[in-house]
């Protein structure tokens, strides 16, 4: 222990020492420019351009150029003076993340002694320097979209899409998986170390700027392969001020069709109806009078008389009562959703620091009752900064996650949580099988919390050169447990007998039975089988340096060295029972991982007449600290060594079976972006790199057996690869449009796909991963945009993504032979047809002093609505995808449409802003894909035009409203998210 101690200690030294010259803060931009005379055009050299109200400026040199490094984003007042000069000030010169703002001063020798001449900046429509598709997104855009939170607004950009489901929530960035894209806030990244995926929830009214990447990263930008997205919160200035947003909907169901369990509901209609005792026929399900068949009561009642079990026999009315005492109401939807957003800056008192504290807090209520109503998502940022000197600025910056919402599984923990936002809504509904719907206890509540702090030192050390140091460091934890224990005590007296308050409450033990109602549909205990009591904690060290050391070369490097501690603690239990690891390790992933992350790169940002190319290298190297299995087939097949009687006796590890094999991973990624100028209105850009990712945590490290399946992580895993192309055209046009054209390609290897080596008596069996999925992504982005009006202002963009995936291999390594042959008929290629989708988002609104006056009041000024639609095109898919490749037919899916609306009035006082809006979803009742009680049973009830006879039609896969097409009884999962109306009001004070 001592020597590992000191190795450490010694690394942590020469790191510091390495990464001490410098480190480039990625929330900064840069203003270069040209100083001239302007009667004869000539440079001049030793003229003076300062920043007002920061400490920074530059001098230009003999050729007359001036470069001003490491500004945060904003607005800025660019002051020129030299001797024999007038002054010459230019206002509102916009700077933005990781972007060179050109600027141009032409001073006149001085007329009029201490003339100062004020002009508006130029705004430049096209950004020259930037080499990828990249969007900024402001505060007012923010503001101004029909959306409530910061993930749908990223997802309302072209190339970007949310979804939710058991892998989890969050950004899809052009075709890729939700793990691959990343969210930064200040430098500090928001992903679960454990399955790698952002964290979307945060404050929107902190945010100064958000910077989008969906191609084209550049060499300091590691471990993402499809986007990357990074957020700059505000800083505090000399004087308070506060940004609030409050919003809330009315009380209000989150689908379509009546509650389940109340009597409008199918089940209560069927049994307990006029004809609950004598039953309910096929002709009056066919004639629409009920939703299912049922014999009736009596009937019920004279099987279980002539059955052996007395415990059942009771009379026709006796069977009745229980039943409804069995599917009690469960009240939901009678609360209204609250989102409280609020950010507070200015000085702390007392101290040389400033300040910005920010807090959201979602309350949503979930779309059906599971183990709790609503969903809490809560996000504290607390960010310091000082200037220890004018080159000198400290950061602390501090983030707290809090999330509470329900698992998607009676069994397992999923990284999939259920919560009431649209994605996750949808996601309840494909998960809420209706015969779980009374049992409260099926879903357990989960809570994840999850702080992040990071201490950043940034120091100027001349005009052309700064660094940073940045330490972070991150505790993570997760908690699934059963709801309160259900109190058996029989409250209830019917027929004689006591029953106790189910369905409510877990009921635990050794030996958790499932039990149903008195019909046996409807589960009344033993779900809420899964736990997770997982943790993570790790620190973080980078350090990256900057330095323009000519007028065409800024040169960027970096390091960073990660080091996290995990344990996992999680049942995935499909047995009757739940018990601790050491008495029943079969249904439990449990580890302890330490693995240990460092990243490199190298940069230059080259710049010559108005071409800019950034070049770069990467390296990325990752050690997991364990030694691989032995997962050669032959091996397997020969010695059957991962049994379940093996792993007990090896005191619950296969850790005896590992090569001594070393694991550690290193790959270099070039990265290159040239951006050209074709008219001082035009450029084209292109860019190309190699983005790796190590595999998640599960791949790597989970070891699991259950009976005669032995689950064994592929240590050695290669990393998945992206070889990205993007070639791109961006034009000003008159009125202040922009046309941006876009055109990309992505070849992904190396994805980690389940591979199976089944034994020739299948009793030990593996199940692990390998490298051999890949897909191929192609797209087209258009978008054309019109950033400012005094009426309107708005976008419209369209998309074009083909996809085609397989494997490289087979998911299957079979010992028998005739298996084997069998599957090499079986398709391992998917192409998907091409999938156009459009967008558009415009803002229109009146000018702030337009109409009459009342006092300090203008009725009609400020009005804005802003009307967001999206389409995208259905494709085709295999009607059975389990067919023979001979067999296989593609079908038509129906499109997907939806328009939010959001309309505010804005009231101005001086300095301060109020505003009330009215935010509607789905303003057209859109209802969508529908949700069928039995799939294979809506799916022939279609008619298809590849159909014969009277099965012939025109349906497309998700068509619904036709009388024969039987969707089922579960009327209220079908349709979800119908129309809600949000209202709120912001003030900025």
């Amino acid at each position: 222990m001592k020597g590992i101690y000191h190795y450490w200690r010694y690394l942590a030294a020469v790191l510091f020492l390495a990464i001490l010259p410098g480190m480039l803060c990625a929330n900064t931009g840069k203003i270069s420019g040209l100083v001239i005379d302007k009667a004869t055009g000539e440079p001049l050299p030793g003229a003076n351009v300062i920043v007002e109200g920061e400490p920074v400026g530059a001098a230009t040199d003999k050729d007359g150029f001036f470069f001003i490094l490491n500004l945060p984003p904003g607005e800025y007042t660019l002051r020129a003076e030299m001797i024999g000069y007038g002054v010459l000030v230019q206002e509102n010169v916009k700077v933005t993340v990781n972007q060179t703002t050109q600027t141009r001063f032409e001073l006149s020798e001085e007329a009029i002694q201490g003339e100062t001449v004020v002009v508006q900046a130029e705004r430049q429509v096209v950004q020259m320097d930037v080499t990828s598709s990249k969007r900024v997104v402001t505060q007012e855009a923010i503001a101004q979209r029909p959306l409530d939170n910061l993930e749908e607004i990223l997802a309302s950009e072209v190339g970007i899409d949310v979804t939710a489901g058991t892998e989890g929530s969050g950004l899809v960035v052009r075709g890729g998986e939700l793990n691959e894209t990343d969210i930064v806030v200040d430098g500090l990244s928001t992903r679960n170390l454990r399955n790698g995926q952002p964290f979307t929830n945060l404050s929107v009214t902190a945010i100064n700027e958000v910077e989008v990447l969906t191609g084209g990263f550049s060499a300091e930008f590691g471990e993402i392969r499809s986007g990357f997205v990074n957020v700059v919160t505000k800083e505090g200035g000399e004087n308070l001020e506060l940004a609030l947003d409050y919003r809330f909907s009315p009380p209000g169901r989150k689908h379509f069709g009546p509650s389940p369990f109340g009597v409008e509901g199918p089940f209560w209609q069927v049994y307990t109806g006029s004809d609950a005792f004598t039953g309910v026929s096929e002709t009056q399900v066919s004639s629409g009078e009920y939703p299912f068949a049922f014999v009736g009561w009596n009937e019920v009642s004279r099987q279980f008389l002539s059955d052996p079990d007395p415990d059942n026999d009771l009379t026709p009315q006796a069977l009745l009562e229980l039943w409804k005492w069995q599917h009690r109401d469960r009240p939901y939807a009678n609360k209204p959703d609250h989102i409280f957003d609020a950010t507070l800056t200015g000085p702390l008192p007392k101290t040389p620091f400033n300040f910005m504290l920010s807090q959201r807090y979602e309350d949503l209520q979930l779309v059906y009752p599971f183990s709790r109503n609503n969903s809490i998502a809560s996000t504290t940022l607390l960010k310091l900064t000082t200037y220890l000197n004018p080159k000198m600025k400290l950061s602390i910056n501090n983030s707290f996650l809090l999330v509470k919402g329900v698992s998607g599984s009676i069994f397992d923990d999923t990284n999939g949580i259920i919560t009431g936002s649209r994605e996750g809504t949808y996601y309840a509904r494909d998960i809420h099988f209706y015969r779980y719907i009374w049992h409260d206890a099926n879903f357990n509540p989960v809570e994840s919390r999850q702080y992040r702090g990071g201490l950043s030192f940034n120091h100027v050390l001349s005009p052309q050169s700064y660094y940073d140091l940045r330490m972070e460091y991150t505790n993570y934890s997760t908690q699934q447990s059963p709801i309160g224990a259900r109190d058996t005590t029989g409250v209830k007296e019917i027929g004689g007998r006591f029953y106790n308050e189910e369905p409510f409450g877990y009921v635990g033990g050794d030996n958790i039975t499932e039990q149903f109602d008195v019909l046996g549909e409807f589960l009344m205990s033993g779900g809420g089988r899964g736990r997770d009591n997982s943790t993570y904690h790790g620190v973080k060290f980078t350090g990256d340096y900057v330095n323009q050391f000519n007028n065409y070369n800024q040169l960027k490097m970096g390091i960073s060295l990660d080091y996290t501690t995990f344990k996992e603690r999680r049942e995935i239990n499909n047995t009757a029972d739940t018990q601790p690891f050491e008495e029943n390790p079969t249904v439990w992933y449990r580890y302890d991982a330490s693995p240990l992350k460092l990243g490199a790169y190298l940069q230059d940002k080259l710049e010559y007449e108005g071409m800019i190319a950034n070049i770069g290298m990467r390296l990325d190297y990752l050690d997991p600290r364990r030694e691989a299995f032995n997962l050669d087939p032959g091996y397997i097949f020969r010695d059957l060594p991962y049994t379940y009687s093996q792993y007990q006796g090896n005191g619950n590890s296969f850790e005896f079976l590992t090569t001594g094999d070393k694991t550690y991973k290193l790959y270099w990624s070039p990265r290159l972006g040239v951006s050209h100028p074709l008219t001082s209105t035009s450029k084209i850009f292109f860019n190309y790199g190699h983005y790796y990712q190590p595999p998640v945590n599960n791949q790597l490290y989970t070891v699991r057996t259950n009976g005669s399946v032995a689950f064994v992580p592929r240590v050695d895993a290669d990393w998945p690869k992206t070889v990205s192309y993007e070639l791109g055209y961006e034009q000003s046009l008159p009125r202040g449009f922009l046309m941006h054209f876009m055109g990309y390609y992505k070849d992904v290897t190396n994805q980690l796909s389940p591979l199976t080596i089944r034994s020739l008596d299948n009793v030990s069996n593996v199940s692990t991963f390998a490298n051999n999925s890949y897909s191929d992504i192609r797209g087209i982005e258009m978008r054309l945009e019109k950033r400012l009006g005094d009426w309107v202002n708005g976008w419209v963009s369209l998309e074009y993504l083909i996809q085609s995936t397989g494997l490289s291999g087979f998911g299957t390594i079979y010992e028998d032979r005739q298996l084997a042959d069998q599957q090499r008929n079986q398709a391992t290629q998917f192409r998907e047809d091409p999938v156009p989708s459009f967008s558009t988002n415009l803002t229109f609104k009146t000018p702030v002093k337009f109409g009459p006056a009342m006092g300090a009041i203008r009725p009609l000024g400020d009005w804005r609505l802003n009307v967001l639609f999206e389409w995208s095109d259905g494709g085709t898919t295999l009607l059975t995808e389990s067919a023979r490749l001979s067999d296989q037919i593609r079908v038509d899916v129906i499109d997907y449409h939806n328009t939010d609306l959001l309309l505010e009035k804005r009231f101005n006082f001086s300095e301060r802003r109020m505003g009330f809006y009215m935010q509607v979803r789905n303003l057209f009742n859109y209802r969508g894909f529908p949700n069928p009680f039995n799939y294979n049973e809506y799916r022939d009830s279609l008619k298809f035009p590849h159909e014969q006879g009277d099965e012939n039609g025109n349906d497309k896969l998700g068509d619904w409203d036709k009388d024969y097409i039987k969707l089922g009884r579960n009327t209220w999962s079908q349709f979800v998210n119908p129309r809600d109306i949000f209202f709120g009001v912001r003030v900025n004070l």
